[in-house]
């Protein structure tokens, strides 16, 4: 099972590497001077983790819909800060599968990423 990790905060994405590398997951990371479009057409994840944060400036919820374009098979989790959750609304009509509002609990992550991939796979 593939998840990709796009985070801007490096000592979170790291965090998240390790725990879901724990679970056994295959995880890519994708940083914010990586191209998005072709990392998912590479890389095929299940679940992309996606910080509202990590999206170039002023581009918002863009990246979700280039994540449906490119890879609509992939399932979404979008983590945002606590400022940012008026967006939820906005990206669940986007198509996102689920939000997680940081600080988060690892073992909250995990379930969620699970959920998401057991979706994904049926």
């Amino acid at each position: 099972m593939k998840v990709m990790i796009c985070e801007s905060e490096e000592v979170l994405l790291m965090a998240i590497e390790f725990r879901l590398q724990k679970q056994g997951y295959e995880v890519t990371i994708c940083r914010k001077d990586m191209d998005l479009a072709e990392t998912l057409i590479a890389e095929k994840p299940n679940v992309v983790l996606f910080d509202y944060n990590a999206s170039e400036e002023g581009e918002g919820l863009k990246p979700i819909k280039t994540i449906q374009q490119m890879h609509p098979a992939a399932g979404i989790l979008m983590l945002l800060d606590p400022d940012e959750e008026n967006r939820i609304t906005e990206a669940f009509g986007m198509g996102i599968n689920d939000f997680i509002s940081k600080p988060f609990k690892p073992a909250e992550l995990l379930i969620r990423v699970q959920r998401i991939a057991e979706g994904q796979e049926a």
